[in-house]
This record gives structure tokens, C-alpha cells and sequence, in this order.
């Protein structure tokens, strides 16, 4: 399916619980991967430490390797359940930044599976800067939102990462999503920044503590102005995605992207 990849240019916007209340508003069933090489924070915030620590993005790129291929059949072990339906599922990040240099020659492979998987992908990949960036990921990603507040301080730090993202990918694959509060309105930073603004995302503190870190109840969640939002946010990146369409073969083996990921978009069209 497809694969829609969440960044940061800096300052904290909250990536990882804007990719978590997309999830739990999606329309569909789909995985939220965390890719930010400097490790995963679901583990310990949003499930509260109660799920142990095994399987998840390392584990998997290590039988990967072993094996020689990454089979779509083996991902799902290192999947774990956000909800009772398994309708939200979490691959869970790195626990030490170091491992992320282990990590880097499996990215090719990651991406291609995260791309074969019968269900959408939110890939919560962290802050994009020179040496963050996760190239493959973000090749094979149907849309790349970097998620940023409407201040002016994020949307100075933005305008070179869209430069880097427009490096990367596609501009027509590049989009904004705004979370929480400041004085510039969507058009302006779209304005600003030359990519549409996709959805605002409110500040929301108590849904924004339950998901980052765990606490209080979830029976009122799905009432909470973030999660009003997340759930329109959610179909804005799908209708954006379909209309960019994935890139040709050609383009990406032009731009020098890994020839198994151009396969799996050959093999979606087919």
C-alpha cells in the first residue's frame, strides 16, 4: 500500500504523536512504523513500558540480513497490537541511537517491504537534517509531510529541508502538516514554503500526554479535539498521495534509489 513518511525540521513539533493520532483516526488498518534513527519513544510513552522490548525495526533488519531478503510474511511477528481490533499496529523504533549505523544498509530492503505491506505505513522518521535522513524511506514513501508549528522560527528552519526533501523526492510528493498553535495562518505557510498545507493539527495537552507519555484514560479519547482533527488530517494525506501518484521506475533508478524498491512499485502497477 502506501507509505506516508512524517518529519520534523527541528524544535520538537511532536512527530511521533501526530503519527500516532493519525493512526488511531485512519480510515483503514495500518502500521505506524518509527524510523527516527535516534530511537523510538511508543514503548515507553504511549504503551507505559507494559509491552517488553523485542522484535520491532532492528530485529527485523537482523533476520534480514541473515536471511538474505526481507519476506512480507516474517514483518507481521514484529508487529505489536495498538488496539483490540489489531487494526493499529506498531513496529517499534531503535532503542539506542548508536544502532542506527547498523541499520543504515537495511533501509533499502525496510522500505521495499514497508512498501509491499497489504496496509498503509505512517513512518514517524524523526528530524531531517544532513544526517538523519533516511533516503530509501523516503523514496518509496507516496507522500512526505514534514510536520512543523506555525511559527515563524519552524517554518525558517523548513524552508531548507523541503530544498533537501525536493533532492529526495518528487515536489508534488511533499506536503506540510501543521500541529499545534501559532500566529501564521495554513495559506501562509504554504505561501512561505511553496508546498500545500495539508491539515492543523490543534494543541491538545491532555490528548497530547496520553499519547506521548501514557497518561490518563483512553475512554474519552476519541473525543478529543486532536483526534477530531487526526481523523480529517488522515484522509487529507491519503487524497494527497493518490492524486501525486508513486514515481515511475525511471525516475527513481535515475535518481539512484535502490533498484528493490523501484521492483515493488513495477510490480503495484502490473
Amino acid at each position: 500500500m502506501t507509505i506516508f513518511a512524517l518529519q520534523s525540521a527541528g524544535g520538537s513539533p511532536g512527530v511521533t504523536t501526530s503519527a500516532i493520532a493519525l493512526a488511531l483516526g485512519w480510515p483503514s488498518r495500518v502500521i505506524v512504523a518509527e524510523c527516527d534513527p535516534s530511537g523510538g519513544d511508543i514503548l515507553a510513552g504511549l504503551l507505559g513500558g507494559h509491552v517488553p522490548p523485542g522484535g520491532g525495526l532492528l530485529t527485523l533488519a537482523l533476520e534480514a540480513g541473515r536471511a538474505g531478503d526481507l519476506a512480507v510474511s516474517a514483518f507481521w511477528r514484529h508487529l505489536i497490537e495498538l488496539d483490540a481490533e489489531g487494526s493499529r499496529l506498531l513496529l517499534a523504533g531503535l532503542s539506542d541511537p548508536r544502532q542506527s549505523i547498523a541499520l543504515q544498509p537495511s533501509w533499502p530492503g525496510l522500505a521495499a517491504t514497508f512498501a509491499a505491506v497489504p496496509c498503509d505505513v505512517i513512518a514517524d522518521c524523526g528530524r531531517l537534517d544532513a544526517s538523519g535522513a533516511v533516503p530509501p524511506l523516503l523514496a518509496a514513501a507516496g507522500l512526505v509531510a514534514l510536520v512543523l508549528r506555525p511559527t515563524l522560527r519552524q517554518v525558517s528552519r523548513a524552508r531548507p529541508r523541503i530544498d533537501m526533501l525536493t533532492e529526495m523526492v518528487s515536489r508534488e510528493r511533499i506536503a506540510v502538516l501543521l500541529a499545534g498553535d501559532g500566529p501564521h495562518s495554513r495559506a501562509e505557510v504554504a505561501g512561505a514554503l511553496g508546498v500545500p498545507v495539508l491539515a492543523a493539527l490543534p494543541r491538545d495537552a491532555k490528548a497530547a500526554a496520553l499519547l506521548a507519555d501514557g497518561l490518563g484514560s483512553r475512554r474519552a479519547l476519541r473525543a478529543r479535539p486532536l483526534m477530531r482533527s487526526a481523523a480529517g488530517a488522515g484522509r487529507a494525506l491519503r487524497e494527497a498521495a493518490a492524486l501525486a501518484g508513486r514515481p515511475s521506475v525511471a525516475s527513481q533508478q535515475e535518481a539512484g534509489y535502490p533498484a528493490e524498491i523501484a521492483a515493488v512499485d513495477a510490480g503495484d502497477r502490473s
